[in-house]
């Protein structure tokens, strides 16, 4: 499987806004609407030899998109990429027993939210149940709602050429 399967998309403001498939990139710079700032090494697999046609990695788009996709859905896949794929209590970092916990125990009010959820091992949170965190006697950092360019950068293998659009 080809790692140049993603685009960046950067709006005239050179903003990273997302990350889309690399066809799709090629599509809307096809139309018109976006242009290629770079290209991947590979081309796309065609049935015609003599078409080189090279997978966009970044491409413009030619407006200023001011839309909330900089908000980071809540989601548990999203949760765990904050949490670094690790339990916030005992540090595991088996993918296999990840679980969500409530800081504040749903049985005492706690809320599905950012500022309420962590990643954690199915032992810990067993260990935990419905206590909170003083009556548990674990610290653990404080949860937050993580900015897109965050979870953007955690992607693994990221093109060299991304990195000056995601503030490295």
């Amino acid at each position: 499987m080809s790692k140049y399967r993603k685009t960046l998309v950067v709006d005239s403001s050179f903003i990273a806004r997302s990350i889309i498939p690399a066809e799709r990139a090629f599509v809307i710079s096809y139309k018109g609407n976006a242009e290629v700032i770079a290209d991947h090494p590979e081309s796309f697999g065609l049935v015609n030899p003599e078409l080189d046609i090279k997978k966009p990695s970044i491409i413009r788009v030619f407006k200023f998109v001011k839309q909330n996709i900089l908000k980071v859905p809540l989601t548990r896949e999203n949760i765990y990429r904050r949490d670094n794929y690790e339990c916030v209590y005992c540090g595991s970092d088996n993918v296999k027993t990840l679980t969500l916990d409530h800081v504040i125990p749903q049985s005492k009010g706690g809320k599905d939210s950012w500022d309420n959820l962590v990643t954690a091992c199915k032992r810990c949170n067993g260990e935990k149940s419905d206590l909170t965190l003083e009556e548990y006697g674990k610290e653990i950092p404080t949860p937050y709602r993580p900015h897109y360019l965050m979870l953007m950068k955690q992607m693994h293998d990221i093109p060299e050429e991304w990195k000056h659009f995601l503030l490295f």
